[in-house]
């Protein structure tokens, strides 16, 4: 992955892409009263409530391991950080549709849950393991980033990658407002996205590859030299279609907790490409946008950076 700043166009609350949750307890801030933690009766006793499990997949959940452990949440419904540290303090944070979350460099458990079932039994989507400041492995994992985007994208690390965009299917960009900005001899590459959806882009230097998500709103800027003599691709995909579901965590009939899998990725889309080589434009797929327009986007004070 590469290090990049994604810089929104607009101001633009989190839940964009998914439908917010609206029960009386989030709205009346006793949203906290939806997730197992402390002070529940069911908290703290000898014998543990039942769980029951949900597909973090599905729900579009995810952990990147990056200079700090993050959890993510991409999908359309609610979610919550149950936090366990060494030293015995508990922390719940909320995750609502498009949040994330910094985890402490210091060693905790994070128990990532949904809302209760109306039954009252806790939802557990899996946990996430952090040791020295680093992510490790668990019984019942959050997918990782790398996994996430290869269900929802097709990229360098998914099963149907070939290379290239080939065999995509082809989006309009000009219809979902996806573009690009460049300017000759410049050193840094910008891909647009004033639409209402997530795209990623698919950097290739040479023979490395990266692979960085666009969301609404949101324009992401890679740094290029103009003297080098590799190429430059700049790839951008959209969200797949279809596909069929997978499963979540499972208790078998001995009581052992199972990981469940993701379900078989959609079918891959793509906008187009474009490429650049010693500092020109050398091909292009997408619409270019002015950078005038850009630069007064700027000074309109319609922007802030999205880290």
């Amino acid at each position: 992955m590469v290090a990049t700043n994604a810089v929104r166009e607009q101001s633009v609350g989190p839940g964009l892409g998914g439908a917010v949750a609206d029960d009386a307890a989030a709205r009346d801030g006793r949203w906290d009263d939806l997730y197992w933690g402390p002070g529940d009766p069911d908290f703290g006793t000898t014998t543990p409530p039942r769980f029951t499990f949900a597909d973090p997949h599905e729900a579009g959940l995810f952990h990147a391991d990056d200079e700090h452990v993050s959890i993510h949440n991409r999908g359309a419904g609610p979610a919550a950080a149950l936090i366990f540290f060494v030293d015995g303090r508990v922390e719940l944070r909320r995750l609502g549709p498009g949040e994330m979350i910094i985890l402490p460099d210091e060693d905790s458990f994070t128990n990532v849950q949904a809302p209760r079932r109306a039954d009252g039994r806790p939802v557990v989507y899996g946990g996430v393991w952090v040791q020295q400041g680093r992510a490790r492995p668990v019984t019942i994992p959050i997918p990782t980033e790398r996994e996430f985007l290869a269900q929802r994208y097709l990229t360098p690390w998914s099963t149907d990658w070939v290379g290239g965009l080939a065999g995509c299917r082809l989006r309009d960009p000009a219809e979902d407002r996806i573009s690009y900005q460049y300017r000759s001899g410049g050193t840094t590459f910008t891909v647009r996205n004033a639409g209402d959806s997530w795209v990623a882009v698919v950097h290739r230097a040479g023979t490395e590859y990266s692979v960085v998500e666009c969301g609404p709103r949101e324009r992401v800027d890679f740094p290029v030299s103009p003297h080098s003599a590799q190429s430059d691709v700049f790839s951008v995909v959209g969200q797949r279609q279809t596909g069929s579901p997978g499963r979540g965590p499972y208790v078998s009939a001995s009581g052992t907790v199972h990981p469940g899998w993701a379900g078989r990725p959609g079918a891959a889309t793509a906008y187009g490409s474009v490429v650049v080589m010693l500092g020109s434009l050398v091909y292009s797929a997408l619409p270019k946008r002015n950078l005038y327009v850009a630069f007064s986007d700027r000074r309109r004070g319609c922007s802030r950076v999205h880290r």
